[in-house]
C-alpha cells in the first residue's frame, strides 16, 4: 500500500521544512526557474552526506566511488574516492567493499568477508553481463544503525562446553566455560586472529579446562611457548585473552592458577 501525503490544503500552506531548511516554492513565485534552483540547492545540501562512498556506474564495466570517511575504532579513515575501476564481466555478484586501510576491493565474488576477521565497509553488490553493469545494489545502509551493548540487542554470548571445540574469530567477545563437563575439555583459539579479538574462559566444573593457541603462544607468567595450552581445573579460575599485533595471545586478566602445557 502506498504512503499517503498530507492534505492538499496542508501542502499548499507549507512554507519550509524545519529539519532540513528546505523551502517550498510558494504559489505564484516568479521567476519560477530561480525558485526551483533554490529548492534544488537546499535539497542537495540536505542530502550531501548520503553521497559519501557511493558506488556509481561510469559506463561499460567501469565503476566509480565517491569520496568519504569512516571510523575504525578511534581512527578516522579517509577515502579520496576513485574512478575507472574496471570490473570482471559476467559476474552474478561482485561484492565491493573498503578494507580497514581504506582500499577499494573489487574482486570478491562469493560474499562479503566475515566482519570479525576482515573489518570493512560494505559498499555495493554489482552484477555484470555482456560487457556492461546491469545492476548496483547499495549496501551502505547497514552501517547507519547499530544497537548498543546493554540495550537488549547486542549482548555478550556465553557458551558451556562439555567436549572439545574450536572457536571462530567471529565469536570474539564471548565467554566460554566447561559447565557440565565430565572430563577434560580443550578449546582451541582461531588461527591468525585479527588484532583485538577477545575471549574469556571460566572454569565452572572441577575438571580440567585447556585453552589451546594452535601454533601461536599465550603469553603470561606461566610460560610463553608457542603451541602450548594453558590449563586450570579449580572452579572460579578465569582467563581473558586478546590477540596482539604479533600473532600471539596476551593475557589481560587472570584469576586462579593456570599452568602451561609441559
Amino acid at each position: 500500500m502506498a504512503e499517503v501525503y498530507p492534505s492538499d490544503n496542508e501542502l499548499l500552506n507549507v512554507q519550509s521544512d524545519s529539519e532540513t531548511g528546505v523551502e517550498y516554492i510558494a504559489t505564484g513565485q516568479s521567476p519560477y526557474y530561480l525558485q526551483f534552483r533554490k529548492l534544488l540547492y537546499r535539497l542537495l545540501l540536505a542530502t550531501r552526506r548520503s553521497n559519501d562512498l557511493r558506488v556509481y556506474d561510469e559506463g561499460g564495466l567501469d565503476i566509480g566511488v565517491k569520496a568519504g570517511a569512516f571510523w575504525l575504532g578511534t581512527e578516522l579513515v579517509s577515502c579520496a574516492g576513485s574512478s575507472g575501476n574496471t570490473l570482471v564481466d559476467d559476474k552474478a555478484n561482485i561484492y565491493l567493499y573498503i578494507d580497514a586501510g581504506g582500499n577499494l576491493i573489487t574482486d570478491e565474488y562469493s560474499g562479503f568477508p566475515d566482519m570479525a576477521q576482515v573489518p570493512h565497509i560494505r559498499l555495493a553488490i554489482v552484477t555484470t553481463s555482456n560487457g556492461d553493469i546491469t545492476s548496483i545494489t547499495d549496501c551502505r545502509g547497514g552501517h547507519s544503525f547499530a544497537v548498543p551493548y546493554g540495550a537488549g540487542g547486542i549482548t555478550q554470548a556465553i557458551e558451556a562446553h562439555t567436549s572439545d571445540d574450536t572457536l571462530g574469530a567471529s565469536e570474539s567477545g564471548s565467554v566460554h566455560t566447561n559447565l557440565g563437563a565430565t572430563g577434560t575439555v580443550t578449546l582451541t583459539l582461531p588461527d591468525s586472529a585479527v588484532e583485538g579479538t577477545v575471549f574469556t574462559f571460566a572454569v565452572q566444573t572441577a575438571t580440567e579446562l585447556r585453552i589451546a593457541p594452535g601454533s601461536a603462544a599465550i603469553r603470561d607468567d606461566s610460560g610463553q611457548t608457542a603451541g602450548k595450552y594453558k590449563a586450570a581445573s579449580v572452579i572460579g579460575a578465569c582467563l581473558k585473552l586478546v590477540a596482539d599485533s604479533n600473532g600471539a595471545w596476551a593475557v589481560i586478566a587472570k584469576n586462579g592458577t593456570w599452568t602451561e602445557e609441559t
